[in-house]
């Protein structure tokens, strides 16, 4: 595996206008793919992928290097947020039995278990700040909602290639 400071270099310093630039890239994509459409699906996505590049702006290697960064965070923070989601319902349910006075669901006692040892791992980004920076990792945490937001509707209108897992 490379070192640390040759990933940084390979890598893109992130800025407030080139994050701008790939949210209106997504967006453009997704737009774009969400439009009721035939043909060939490759077709329809090198379409989108091409009218985005042109309203961005973006030249191949920026857009790759900025986009190899936002999906890498974006996956990270995916994970977590699901996990969050799944420890939320099993906590309701743990709440909800109580106030029955039915047992406790053993399996959202495990799964809640398992989440208060798996997140914080899964939530640690100083391996990601290591590679990209403290300001990458701040501009990308600031618009951490739109981003994992935009990330999982392109990821859904791919088809599902993306797959972000959890506890479950």
């Amino acid at each position: 595996m490379a070192d640390l400071k040759t990933l940084r270099l390979a890598s893109i310093a992130l800025t407030a206008g080139l994050l701008d630039q790939y949210v209106r890239y997504q967006r453009v994509v997704i737009a774009e793919l969400a439009r009721p459409a035939g043909g060939e699906w490759s077709g329809r996505f090198a379409f989108a992928h091409g009218r985005a590049v042109a309203e961005c702006t973006f030249d191949a290697l920026t857009l790759a290097k900025v986009k190899a960064l936002v999906v890498e965070f974006c996956g990270k923070r995916s994970a977590v947020l699901t996990v969050r989601e799944r420890v939320a319902r099993a906590e309701r349910a743990l709440a909800e039995a109580q106030a029955t006075g039915q047992p406790p669901p053993q399996k959202e006692q495990a799964l809640v278990a398992r989440a208060r040892r798996e997140l914080p791992p899964l939530e640690d980004l100083r391996d990601f700040e290591a590679r990209y920076g403290a300001e990458a990792r701040a501009l990308l945490l600031a618009r951490e909602a739109e981003l994992v937001t935009l990330h999982r509707e392109l990821a859904r209108l791919e088809g599902g290639g993306h797959v972000h897992g959890g506890l479950g």
